[in-house]
Order: structure tokens, then sequence, then C-alpha cells
């Protein structure tokens, strides 16, 4: 029972970091990037950046966009042009060179509660969590099914996974949080 709520704690965990990745920091990560949707091929099919190149990093401002097919350099540049993140897009004929501008202290601003309000959706989908299971022990001891000691160390075994949980996102939030502050 409790491996099965570790599991879909755990992936609630890694959507919100992979979430948190998209959130720009101080230096450019191809995490930034990677998941922006490009009208490939005349607008035939909508793919992600990391599934029609490479993307790599040029010291601390800059991306290197590589496409495996030279054909989609014009639509990979409209779609990080229309990303929102503000990046100076350069074409060439093998690579695309994706600047990010310095953070203003607004935008930081921005990003900080926007991150916050990532987290909070996170420490309720935990807490949405342990309320469904914490409903199953309730009704298992109703049912007679387990008795009432087992059920209150159920609980306070969920309890122990939500806090540690819950925890880990304070401090992948705190993590972050330090980073858009330091720059």
């Amino acid at each position: 029972m409790f491996e099965k709520i570790k599991a879909q704690m755990g992936k609630t965990l890694d959507l919100l970091k992979e979430d948190l990745a998209s959130i720009r920091t101080s230096r450019a990560n191809p995490a930034l990037i990677e998941n922006i949707g490009v009208l490939a091929y005349e607008g035939a099919q909508e793919l992600k950046i990391k599934e029609l190149a490479s993307i790599n990093t040029e010291g601390a401002n800059t991306l290197i966009i590589q496409p495996w097919d030279s054909k989609v350099n014009k639509s990979i540049a409209e779609a990080l042009e229309k990303s929102g993140l503000g990046l100076s897009v350069a074409v060439s004929s093998q690579t695309i060179r994706a600047s990010l501008p310095p953070l203003s202290v607004q935008r930081r601003k921005e990003y900080i509660r926007l991150l916050k309000k990532k987290l909070e959706a996170a420490r309720v989908m935990i807490r949405q969590i342990r309320a469904e299971e914490r409903s199953k022990i309730l009704d298992q001891k109703e049912a007679g099914e387990i008795s009432e000691d087992e059920a209150f160390r159920q609980e306070e075994k969920l309890q122990e996974l939500t806090d540690n949980y819950t925890a880990k996102i304070d401090q992948i939030g705190d993590k972050k949080i330090a980073e858009l502050e330091s720059l």
C-alpha cells in the first residue's frame, strides 16, 4: 500500500521538478526551451524542440540549437521568438543561437510568484493523495478489515510520508528561489 503512495508522491515531485526547469534563472539551461512546441514541416505536425534538435549551452546566457534537419530552422526560430521568454534569436545554416536577456527585478519577482504557485499546486496534489488514502484506511476500519490500532498506525505512516514529501517540495522551492534572488 505505502509503495504505491510513495510512487504517486514521487511522481508528483518529478512533475514539479520538470515544471520548475522551465523557470529561468541566471544561467541558460536546455530545459528552459526543450518542451516548446514547434509547428514543423509547414505546420503539418507540432513537435517539441528536443524532438527536432540537440540543445547545448554556450556561456552563461546562450543556448545553441542544432536541428537534425535544417528545414526546421525557421520554424524553431519562430517558436522561440513566440515563447514569451524574451530570447534574442539568430539563425545560421546549421545552428540557431538563442541569447537570454538579463533578468530585470520585475521579471525575477514574477518568476518567484509563478514558482510559489507551482510549489503550492504540488503540495495540494500531495495532500489530495493523502486524503484519498486516508479515506481508504477509514473505510477499511469501518468495514472491520483492520483494527483501530492498525488504522492509527497506517494514518501515522501516511502523515509521515506526506510531511516528508512536502519538505522535499519546500527544499526544491527554497533552492530555486535562492537561485532567482542571487542574480
